[in-house]
């Protein structure tokens, strides 16, 4: 069952208002529109894995998109948290053109495209830090309930 839909992301909205009340021709329409094309892509990416998804029984897992939650006083988001009874999986969707491989000795994750190399923070790091952090809140949460629970009496 779907809990938590995933919704086009408001910064994605915003940059299209603003880029169809800009001018063509103003200066900041060529930054704006990369970024607008990054965000959308990044969007696409995450939307991709809704299609398997739907293949999964409705009554035996949640799902929450675009999922954030607070540990202590930190916030974390999560791309979509499958939630069965059990396990819980993080899925961090990325979605980038070219060849790609994980430098390990840098921790990151290295794309090449057209000749040209970018680096990008390494995923399977978001993804040790998110568990870490999801692990956290559940143990929070459990305690607080159970903290809740026997004070009753």
């Amino acid at each position: 069952m779907i809990v938590k839909e995933r919704k086009v992301p408001l910064s994605i909205l915003k940059l299209r208002a603003l880029a169809h009340r800009l001018p063509q021709s103003h200066p900041k329409i060529p930054s704006i529109m990369n970024e607008l094309k990054k965000r959308e892509a990044g969007f696409k990416g995450e939307s991709a894995i809704d299609f398997p998804l739907s293949f999964l029984e409705p009554k035996n897992y949640f799902i929450f998109h675009d999922l954030r939650l607070q540990d202590q006083s930190r916030f974390f988001q999560m791309d979509t948290l499958l939630v069965s009874k059990k396990f819980a999986l993080i899925i961090e969707v990325k979605n980038i053109a070219g060849s790609i491989y994980f430098d390990p000795h840098f921790n990151q994750l290295i794309r090449k495209k057209e000749g040209k190399e970018t680096a990008f923070p390494d995923p399977i790091i978001q993804v040790s830090r998110q568990e870490s952090q999801l692990k956290n809140w559940f143990l929070k949460k459990i305690f607080s309930a159970a903290h809740s629970f026997f004070s009753c009496y």
